[in-house]
């Protein structure tokens, strides 16, 4: 009895949590989140290290996001994400997703409700989500 019990409890937690987990993925200039397309984007840099999201007619910038190498191409310490909302005019620099591709930082917004299955930005969840990945590199980083 106890076994079952145990057995069934693994197997809801592990079905819950692909339950809230979104496939997002970018075809065709289209972010597509659980088969629904809710922005357009354009990759530019090398090898996509920059992407702009589109609102789906493509005609409003929503965020400008690359990866920042810090002038240091074969030293990764020092790289960081750079996200830049334009309308809302917030910019957040992490280190902590640096390693992680854009799919994931499109879930992690949906996640934090940052963005919206509409495409839209909440500015209440994107201030929170600001204080909470921000760590401000570019002014604490000294250059010669």
């Amino acid at each position: 009895m106890k076994k079952k019990l145990v057995a069934s409890i693994a197997v809801a937690l592990l079905f819950t949590s692909f339950g809230y987990s979104q496939k997002v993925r970018f075809k065709k200039g289209k972010v597509i989140v659980d088969k629904k397309e809710i922005l357009s984007y354009e990759k530019n840099g090398f090898l996509g290290s920059e992407i702009t999201l589109y609102s789906l007619d493509g005609e409003n910038e929503i965020a400008e996001m690359f990866h920042e190498r810090n002038g240091t191409n074969s030293y990764q310490e020092d790289d960081y994400k750079k996200l830049f909302f334009t309308n809302e005019e917030i910019k957040i620099e992490s280190g902590r997703i640096k390693f992680r591709g854009w799919k994931y930082v499109i879930k992690l917004l949906i996640r934090n409700k940052v963005l919206g299955m509409d495409g839209k930005i909440n500015l209440a969840k994107l201030k929170k989500f600001a204080k909470k990945y921000d760590e401000n590199i570019t002014n604490r980083t000294v250059r010669y």
